[in-house]
């Protein structure tokens, strides 16, 4: 299979249907066409036009002539029966395999369309009886491949075959039909051969089981969740279960189940967090090592904000002299008096164990930032995406000040508040590893990047609007009278605090102010007052509302996404691979499982057995479905036989 070049993600479900694959496949004959009429206009051979229209008399005719060339190529390096395959001219086609059989395997040579075949075309196009006409001629299954630019990923390529019939099972939107078909395809093929097709990659380096966790698909996950569970044991009701953690766990796997689930956007992907085993495999690392190195992490970054904070409470400071001016009377004291007495080496070690915390930030995300990209490490409110920004804000703050320390910058102080505010900011991150703080989290960021910058937006525009509109009054009138109005920046920082009720509207009580002016506050006050700030809160309503409403399965998110991070960060000896491997097992030697033991309700599940017993009897029909799956099974093998006898026979 294969589809017409998107710049979205090829693993995004780009067809919901077989009509949706054909609107590809169609596209792809569409652009061959244009470029085949266009470029053969008034040049095209009587050979390819009747092949084209599929005139068979002609046709015979003209094949019946002896300066006949079956070898003529057409303007995109087509022979006659690319022609007859393109525009489905089936008995024009069987004519020239009769007449020319040598033309089935031949390729088409050009730059863009080289090597396809005949075979390709048929299949493309979707025409069975064409292509049962070429297999029955011996045509070329295993050597064709069509190599040209057209196919090949690169800038050039306007369409892609990354993905198997497998992966197109997992973008199906009929999921029960899916299921079906996956198994019957299954049936067909053996146990070596499924494990292998089912490990291949797509252009996004995803199998089927990655790509169903991609698109958050609960219904194809499940599915390939029950194949990998084995019966290990089984007491009554009770049973011990086996699963196959291959793609699963992360170890030794970049790109693995757990991590495709916590970067993933979709509200869907959190719902296969509570399919087993993945439910297990996490439940199973945080107890066990995540929450305790978590603990550690949180006890650890909070000790170390107090001692920054200290160290810059406490900073050395002296007169400032006669160089000061009204308000500041103290400055930090130059480098080379700075550190005299015992407190002051007390701070300095502080100073440095902040230094080298900061620059152990920059180490740690730096990297991860490169690796992954900036959309995916900072976009993503699971994983903790904005406090990122913060962490790697704060560490360069912290290496600014250093800096500015050393050379008795009068900046030193404005970065360190900063410096300071990122810092505590930071602890809230360290809320997502409690199931009481962990939504809380993702509601800040939700409120902050993105309603706080949509009305932040609008607020600037309406400001900036009407700041202009009353400093035109203003400039008019004297400016010592109306402080808070004597020039376009105050006037701004004036409104600003109108808007939040910090203040009324200044100016001395004895002297009238304009009525243009009190028409313009009244405006204002509407406006940016009454309906902004409402609609703000509104939107933060509503945003807490959606929150609250999912914050089980966010709390859970959260905890998958720490529990990855604290994995990857620390060493292989602090954290042991979950699960048992193979040979202890007596199972594959190369995999690890999970055991999980299940308890089944056989009283239930005799009780539905016997419903669907007294149903089909009931309604005969309702059970059609299952017996056209088995006849269509019979079907296949039947057919498939046939050909391995025929195989069998053409080959003694």
């Amino acid at each position: 299979m294969f589809r017409l070049k998107n710049p979205t993600s090829p693993t995004q479900s780009a067809s919901k249907d077989s009509a949706s694959d054909k609107v590809g496949l169609g596209g792809r004959q569409k652009n061959f066409n244009n470029v085949f009429e266009v470029k053969n206009r008034g040049t095209e051979s009587p050979l390819f036009k009747a092949a084209r229209e599929n005139d068979v008399e002609t046709l015979k005719n003209l094949i019946q002539e002896k300066n006949v060339d079956p070898y003529e190529r057409g303007a995109v390096g087509e022979t006659v029966l690319h022609v007859a395959a393109l525009y489905n001219s089936k008995e024009a086609a069987i004519i020239l395999l009769n007449a020319f059989p040598f033309l089935i395997d031949e390729p088409i040579d050009c730059e863009m369309y080289k090597g396809e075949t005949a075979l390709h075309i048929a299949v493309v196009n979707q025409n069975v009886d064409l292509i049962k006409e070429l297999l029955a001629l011996n045509a070329d299954i295993k050597h064709s491949r069509a190599v040209g630019t057209f196919f090949t990923p690169g800038k050039d390529c306007r369409c892609y075959y990354g993905n198997t019939v497998f992966h197109m099972l997992v973008l199906h939107p009929n999921k029960s039909m899916a299921c079906r078909m996956y198994n019957f395809i299954s049936s067909l093929i053996s146990k070596e051969k499924i494990e292998y097709l089912e490990n291949i990659t797509n252009k996004d380096g995803l199998t089927p089981m990655k790509l169903s966790a991609f698109e958050g698909d609960v219904a194809m996950f499940s599915h390939f969740m029950k194949k990998r569970k084995q019966i290990y044991w089984a007491f009554g009701p009770v049973s011990s279960t086996l699963y196959d953690l291959t793609g699963i766990d992360t170890w030794g796997d970049e790109l693995s189940v757990l991590d495709i689930l916590c970067s993933s956007k979709k509200k869907e992907a959190r719902k296969l967090l509570k399919i087993t085993p993945v439910k297990e495999v996490l439940h199973h690392k945080w107890t066990n090592y995540g929450f305790k190195y978590f603990l550690l992490w949180t006890a650890l970054y909070f000790l170390y904000t107090i001692i920054f904070t200290v160290c810059c409470v406490y900073r050395p400071l002296t007169p400032a002299g006669p160089d000061g001016d009204n308000i500041t009377i103290m400055v930090p004291k130059p480098l080379n008096e700075a550190y005299a007495t015992a407190e002051d080496f007390a701070r300095l070690a502080g100073e440095i164990l902040t230094v080298v915390g900061a620059i152990l930030i920059l180490v740690t995300e730096i990297p991860r930032l490169i690796h992954i990209g900036p959309a995916k490490y900072f976009g993503n409110t699971v994983t903790g995406g904005p406090f990122h920004i913060t962490m790697i804000v704060y560490a360069c703050f912290v290496l600014i000040t250093m800096i500015l320390r050393v050379l008795n910058h009068e900046w030193e102080t404005v970065i360190m508040a900063y410096a300071l505010i990122s810092a505590w900011c930071n602890v809230l991150y360290f809320a997502r590893g409690f199931k009481l703080l962990g939504p809380l989290c993702i509601m800040i960021q939700k409120m902050i990047f993105g309603d706080l910058m949509r009305f932040c937006y609008v607020l600037i525009i309406v400001i900036i609007g009407f700041g202009a509109g009353f400093d035109v009054h203003f400039q008019a009138l004297d400016p010592n009278t109306y402080l808070y109005f004597r020039d376009f920046t105050i006037t701004i920082f004036t409104l600003f605090q109108l808007m939040m009720g910090l203040t009324e509207l200044p100016g001395p009580p004895d002297i009238k102010i304009p009525d243009i002016i009190i028409v313009l506050y009244m405006v204002y006050m509407c406006f940016g007052f009454v309906l902004l700030l409402n609609l703000f809160i509104a939107l933060m309503g509503d945003t807490h509302y959606r929150v609250v409403s999912e914050r089980k399965s966010l709390w859970k998110a959260q905890i998958a996404a720490t529990t990855l991070l604290l994995e990857r960060r620390l060493p292989a000896w602090l954290w042991p691979r979950a699960g048992i491997p193979g040979d202890l097992l007596g199972l594959n030697v190369e995999k690890w499982y999970l055991r999980v033991e299940e308890r089944s309700d056989y009283q239930k599940a005799r009780k539905k057995s016997e419903n669907e017993e007294k149903e089909n009897v009931t309604h005969p029909r309702k059970n059609r479905s299952a017996y056209r799956w088995k006849l269509i099974h019979k079907n296949i093998s039947k057919s498939l036989k046939k050909n391995e006898d025929a195989c069998d026979m053409t080959t003694l």
